[in-house]
């Protein structure tokens, strides 16, 4: 004879609580243990009240799994967050490597190596962005081209 354990870490699937997630472990007649992960609806297929329904809220009460639910959406909620938080740290960390990829690549070019303008040229190196590098160094290049500006400090 086999004896059947649900285990009381069962959470709902839906707001409606009638469908619920299940760690189910059989005890067959010889000793040998079978878990199984279960997605137990209320009703079957007939409308009738599922069996294992039953036995689930039997064994493991509704309000243990209204706190399952609960706990489970907290630490969902904060792995998402975690996640977001890596994203971002990974994705800034690319920036910052593909800048700074840039401006190797950038301060090789002869015009840009050889300018006497120490202040656009710092401010170049200083470059937070892509983008504030390019104005920096399309500033240097228009220098080396003899186009006449002023910058203010």
């Amino acid at each position: 004879m086999s004896n059947r354990k649900w285990l009381d870490n069962a959470f709902w699937h839906n707001e409606e609580k009638e469908v619920a997630e299940a760690i189910l472990v059989i005890t067959d007649s010889e000793g040998r243990e079978i878990t199984q992960i279960l997605t137990v609806r209320k009703f079957d297929t007939e409308g009738a009240i599922n069996p294992d329904w039953k036995e689930l809220l039997d064994q493991v009460s509704e309000e243990t799994i209204e706190e399952n639910t609960e706990e489970r959406r907290k630490r969902k909620a904060q792995e998402r967050e975690v996640e977001e938080q890596e994203r971002k740290a990974n994705q800034k960390a690319r920036d910052l490597e593909e800048l700074f990829d840039a401006k190797i690549k950038i301060l090789e070019i002869d015009e840009i190596k050889s300018t006497e303008n120490k202040t656009l040229k710092s401010k170049l190196r200083r470059a937070k962005s892509i983008l504030e590098m390019n104005a920096y160094a399309q500033l240097i290049m228009m220098e080396a081209l003899g186009v006449e500006f002023t910058i203010k400090d």
